[in-house]
Parts: C-alpha cells; structure tokens; sequence
C-alpha cells in the first residue's frame, strides 16, 4: 500500500514541476536580456602617439586620457571641430550614464597607423575609441553615420559595463 502511494504522489509531484517549467519557458525572452553575455571590443594595441585638442580646442596629452573612455577624431585640419555624429554619440552615452571624452587629433604625417586604418586618416574619416588605459578598442568610419554611432555606443557601453580582457 506504501509503494503505490508513494509512486503516485512521486508522479504527482514530476507533473506538477514539469507544468511549472513549461510555464517558465513559455515567457518569451525580451530581446534587450540581460543574461546574454557581452563580447568586449577586441584590443588593437595601445593610442598612437597623434597631436591632442579636446573640443574646446585646448591640447591635451595623452596621459589626460588615462582613466576614462575617449573618442578621438582624426582631422585634416588643425582647426577641425568634432563632427554632429560625435556630439550626438556623446549626448546618447551621457543619457545612458557611460561619459566619454571627445577629442580631435591632427598630426597626420608623422603618425604611423596601421596600414588599415591610413585611407580613414588620410580622409579625415578616422574615428577611435579608446579604453581606460590607453588601449585602441574601436576603429570606425564616421562617414558611416548610422551604423557607426549604433556600434560605438554599443561598444562603449560595453567597456564601461564588461570585465577588462
């Protein structure tokens, strides 16, 4: 008599867990999860040695950069001012609470820039972001509008937010 009791409240209770699970399951994922890992930006190696203005225009040395995550802006001009793309990414970023600084640099002759990157600096389309410690973690077209200004602050968000590689 025990036997039988027992292997039906055991059914009973392998039933009632699985109604609960498919239950559990049945709520669909929201898209944004938050369980989803992040996957860093990939590290290109440390900030090229360039000419520093911060959007002010005043110089700025690279160790100023230390600590906080920058935008640079490779111009052809020494008098270049940061384009709408880079306010708007920096506006969104702030909203989000990720600051970042916007900088502008302007020697183009005597920085020696991966192969890749040069047609972009040469163009004046060169865009960086640059971690907390000096590190080249984004390199983007900012003639790319949309889809760069989605990606660096995807990006960005997830250095403030992902563990350092």
């Amino acid at each position: 008599m025990l036997g039988v009791v027992g292997l039906t409240v055991s059914a009973l209770a392998c039933a009632a867990l699985v109604l609960v699970l498919d239950f559990a399951w049945s709520e669909a994922a929201p898209k944004d999860t938050s369980w989803e890992l992040a996957v860093p930006p990939p590290v290109y190696g440390p900030l090229p040695a360039f000419t520093l203005r911060d959007d002010r225009g005043q110089p700025l040395e690279t160790g100023q950069l230390h600590g906080q995550l920058t935008l640079i802006q490779c111009a052809l001009e020494a008098d270049a001012h940061p384009r709408p793309l880079l306010r708007q990414v920096r506006e969104q970023l702030k909203a989000d609470g990720v600051p970042v600084q916007v900088v502008i640099a302007t020697s183009r002759d005597s920085t020696v820039l991966h192969p890749d990157w040069q047609p972009l600096r040469d163009s004046g389309r060169l865009l960086l972001l640059v971690d907390q410690r000096l590190q080249v973690r984004g390199v983007y077209d900012s003639s790319q509008a949309p889809a760069t200004s989605e990606r660096v602050i995807e990006d960005a968000r997830c250095l403030r937010s992902c563990p350092p590689p």
